[in-house]
Parts: structure tokens; sequence; C-alpha cells
């Protein structure tokens, strides 16, 4: 059947798949998946070629199966693989007292070259020693500031999914209750959490996070746009700040707290609100999008319209809109090869490439094609458009199927410079795979 596919796709025809077709990928999506984090499982005392043992006493997974890549712990990589029962619980506890180890007291932390390390932030990786690595691009020398004075805002919204994620795994609040070792002595698990929700800065009015231009101020918005600068108000981490907040509301629920319910049911519904006020935009042909940030950076950002509809962050009429423009874009070829999604539109007065970048264009970041955001795309564009939708997945699935010998899933792609770039990559499978489970893809 893979032939057959692959032979229709270069004919440009689309695709309905059965049900039956849907089944069989996302069995084999599935199986890519859970192979792809296995390998990515760095148990304690093993070690990675050239870096040594990892010695934190707890298993740890690096962000994919070639561990040479990335060999250390990353927070939302970590946090990308879960949902989906491809890891344990008592693992995932293990994530949570090596994170929290790290976390800093109220007095924060200080580098050389000006870094800053706000009270209670969450590090953008950790070294196998248990080491905290607090900027992208560095290790424990810091950097110099080429990726932000402060951490990325996104880290501390990923460790909250986690250990929500824990709880849902453990399906009771025993671990949430409990103490670990933190930077700022033993702490319960709910409070290194939710300080951690509140190290990010944000602007009062909407609850968006908010990024500084000045230098000595700025920070990557969020980990999957590190080589990008942006400033003012940010979609994607305020995304992840409104899952966050929905996530700890829930757990309050659970825990019969009133009142921190209400806090966090009152933090979620400005943060969509402020989304609505700030960043969405009409065009004059009545298109519906998202801007990515409200300074530099103020370009289309498709990752965040698609995670926004899969959140259902947006009212009910404007998730429609952008899931249309969404779908327009698709059908264009403005947005996917091999079923992959570029983060901006190529072209459009709001697409193109990225004002400020590390990464050249057609690379990486500004212009390359990830994975990772494929479940989300897939499942906006079913929202309103289910053939659409089931074209992208199969187009996602014949790569992955046809590439899987040379390493696939990747990090990131680009057809049309033959770039292919570090192989069994796990959010280009586990995440897709999760995000497309918990839209009840099937």
């Amino acid at each position: 059947m893979a032939h057959i596919i692959k032979a229709m796709l270069s004919l440009g025809l689309v695709i309905a798949a059965t049900v039956s077709d849907q089944s069989i990928h996302l069995t084999q999506l599935h199986a890519i998946a859970q192979q792809v984090l296995d390998a990515s499982l760095v148990r304690p005392n093993s070690s990675i070629p050239g870096v040594g043992p990892n010695t934190t006493g707890f298993g740890l997974r690096v962000p994919g199966g070639t561990q040479t890549y990335y060999p250390a712990f990353w927070i939302r990589d970590a946090a990308m693989m879960l949902g989906n029962n491809f890891v344990s619980d008592e693992e995932v506890q293990g994530w949570i007292k090596v994170i929290a180890s790290t976390q800093p007291g109220e007095n924060g932390l200080r580098f050389p070259h000006g870094l800053i390390i706000p009270p209670f932030s969450i590090p953008d990786h950790i070294t196998l020693s248990g080491q905290a690595c607090w900027y992208p691009g560095a290790y424990t020398n810091q950097g110099f500031g080429d990726f932000g004075f402060l951490p990325p805002a996104d880290d501390a919204y990923f460790f909250v999914q986690m250990v929500w994620e824990q709880t849902r795994l453990a399906k009771n609040l025993n671990f949430y209750h409990s103490k670990v070792k933190s930077g700022w002595g033993d702490q319960l698990v709910s409070e290194v959490a939710k300080r951690a929700f509140d190290s990010v800065e944000v602007d009062p009015n909407t609850g968006l996070v908010l990024c500084h231009p000045e230098k000595g101020q700025t920070r990557v918005d969020w980990g999957f746009c590190d080589s990008i600068h942006k400033s003012g108000l940010c979609l994607m981490p305020s995304l992840l700040r409104l899952q966050a907040a929905q996530r700890l509301q829930q757990l309050a629920q659970e825990d019969h707290n009133k009142d921190l319910s209400e806090r966090y049911h009152s933090i979620a519904s400005r943060i969509q609100s402020g989304i609505d006020g700030q960043l969405v935009q009409l065009t004059n042909n009545g298109d519906t999008f998202l801007l990515s940030a409200t300074q530099l950076g103020r370009k289309e950002d498709v990752w965040g319209e698609a995670l926004a509809v899969w959140l259902h962050a947006l009212k009910p009429a404007t998730e429609k809109h952008v899931a249309m423009h969404l779908v327009n874009l698709y059908k264009s070829g403005e947005i996917t090869e091999e079923g992959q999604v570029r983060h901006l539109p190529k072209t459009g007065a709001f697409g193109g490439y990225w004002e400020q970048a590390l990464s050249g264009p057609d690379t990486y970041q500004n212009g390359g094609y990830w994975a990772t955001a494929t479940g989300w795309l897939i499942a906006a564009l079913a929202k309103v458009d289910r053939r659409a939708a089931n074209k992208l997945f199969g187009e996602y699935m014949e790569s992955l199927e046809l590439r899987q010998k040379d390493g696939a899933p990747f990090e990131w792609i680009n057809p049309s410079t033959k770039s292919y770039i570090n192989g069994k990559y796990g959010s280009s499978v586990g995440w897709v795979a999760i995000t497309l489970n918990q839209a009840k893809w099937h």
C-alpha cells in the first residue's frame, strides 16, 4: 500500500484515507514513536560516548535516539514525550526530582556576562551529572547572552505539564504532595511547580508572556524558536502558560482547593482574552491569523495557530476562522513539505523569514520544516476539512516510512536543499502520536 500512496502523492492527488488506512498508520506511528523514545533513554550509570555517565541516579531521556547530538536532558523535549503512556510514572518522578534540585530560591542566580536567572526558574537542559544549563546553545559555561540574558520563557510551563502528567499516570496526588530536594531546601512538588509557574515575567494586564528588547533583558520566547529574536507580547509561551494554568487549576480542583482553582481559572481567562485582543489579526480579505510577537518577530506564527486550535485557546468563531486559514495555507503549499511544518508561511507580508535570527534562511527555525508541529496542524485542519487533514497525515506517514532507513524522524528537513538533519528525533514522532491521540484522531 505504501508504494501506491507514494505514487498518488507524486501526482498531486488528494487522498481521503479510509478508517482502515488511518488505523494502520496510527499503529505504525505508535510503534515507531515507542522505538525512538526508548532509544533516547540513558539509564543510571550508563554513558553517552564522549560525554560520560548519567550520575543523577535516575533514568533520563535525551531529545532523541541519536544520543550524541543533544547529549543532555532537555526539559521541553522530555515533557513532549508524555501523554501517551510511553514513559512510566516512576521515571517521570525521577525527572521531576532532577529538575527540582536545580531550581534556585528567592535570590535567583547570576552568571558572568550579565546573565540573570530569576527566582524559582527552571533550566533549559540538565547534564547527565545533574548540572543546570540555563540557556540554549550552551552547557554549564552558560554562554554569552547570544540566546538571551534570561532563560527561555517556556521551560517552567513544560515543567508544570510534566508534574500534571505524573499525577495522570499515577492516578493520585501522592507524589504531588511529597517533598523533594530543591535549590531552596526540601519542598513540596506542588510548591516547586507553583513557584516555577510564577517565575516568568508577564504583562499584568493581559497575562501574556513578555520578552524585553533591551540588551541584558532579552530571552528566548520558547525552545523551538531559540535561534529567533523576538520581543513584546509573545504567542507561543503564552499558549503554554495558558495550558499550565489550566493544569494547575485541575490539580487544585482534585486537591479540593477552591481558592487556588479560582486563581488559575482567572489567569487562564485573562490569557485567552489577551491573545484575542493582542495577537489575533484580521486581514482585508477576511482571513484570521495570529502574530508570533507584538514587536520584533511580528510575523504569522503557523505553529502557534495550530497549537491554539488544538488547545481550544480561542473563541469558537475565531478558532474556526484560524483553522480555515490554515487549510488555505496548506492547500496553497505555503507551510508544509513531506507532512512537516514551517514556522512561517513561505510568502506574504507576515511570512518569509524572521527579521532577526541566528539561523540562516531556509534552515533550522528560519525556513526549515519540522514534524514537531505536524500533529497540531493535522488536528487543526480536521476542525474544518477532514479531507485535508487526512492528506497531511498521509504525507507525513509516507515520508516517515520512506525515509526511516535513512534516519527518520529527523529534527528538521528542507527537501529543496536536500537537508535532513538529526535522525531519530523524539518530538518529530512521539509528539505527533501524542497530539493526535489527545485530539482523538482516528
